[in-house]
């Protein structure tokens, strides 16, 4: 056992955490400067930002739900049926830095956080373990092909307080290369400097079966290849 949240992250080797959003909220947060919380964006902006979850039955609506390593394709499938999603089908993935992790606050939980209303989501090393044991309470038990650093449970999550800065943001990933050319242009339009973000594409993050298959087995394996608009243009 590690004594402390960084000892965790080292023994893990996790370096990265994702998070969802609606690629309508993606100009907004650049302009921002920061990825919130839902309660953050209805409080602050209620008319530009579209909280990802309503609901949030995990009791904490202040805190930043984030996945390990790769997205959470189940929550993803979920969000894309909600009727306030109908009109705006896109959706991006953010990269962020795991020393988000290290904050005070964050909890930990091995399975979606909404399970018995929060019961699970806690603090500490231990709980972050909980989230990469061999089994969870949700029923999912780790096999041989499973990706080292993705959960035992793919719908194991972080909870983290606070907003978190663009600093902290390592890439954002799209679906396709014209995708990530069409968030490239709104960012340009509005008078934003997308030159200044790193842009990857993988297709699989965005299909649930897909990325599950890739993260329980190891196939089809997950690509992530760089874009740029100067890649498209040669």
């Amino acid at each position: 056992m590690t004594n402390s949240i960084v000892d965790t992250l080292n023994w893990l080797q996790l370096k990265r955490v994702a998070h969802f959003t609606p690629s309508k909220n993606l100009f907004h947060i650049i302009q921002d400067g920061q990825i919130r919380s839902s309660k953050d964006l209805a409080d602050r902006a209620s008319e530009y930002f579209a909280p990802t979850d309503l609901e949030r039955f995990d009791r904490h609506p202040d805190k930043t739900c984030v996945s390990f390593t790769y997205p959470n394709g189940y929550y993803l499938s979920r969000a894309r049926k909600k009727p306030q999603y109908s009109r705006f089908p896109d959706w991006v993935c953010l990269l962020i830095q795991v020393r988000v992790l290290e904050r005070s606050g964050v909890l930990f939980s091995p399975c979606n956080a909404a399970t018995g209303r929060g019961a699970y989501a806690k603090e500490g090393p231990a709980a972050l373990q909980a989230c990469f044991s061999s089994s969870t309470p949700s029923g999912f038990t780790r096999g041989q092909r499973h990706h080292p650093r993705a959960a035992t449970d793919l719908q194991a999550e972080a909870l983290i307080p606070g907003p978190i800065p663009l600093s902290d943001l390592i890439a954002i990933v799209a679906p396709s290369a014209d995708a990530a050319g069409n968030e490239y242009a709104r960012l340009a339009i509005g008078g934003l400097n997308p030159d200044g973000l790193d842009w990857l594409i993988a297709p699989v993050m965005f299909d649930r079966d897909g990325l599950s298959a890739s993260l329980r087995y190891g196939s089809p394996a997950v690509t992530e290849e760089p874009w740029s608009p100067q890649a498209v243009e040669s």
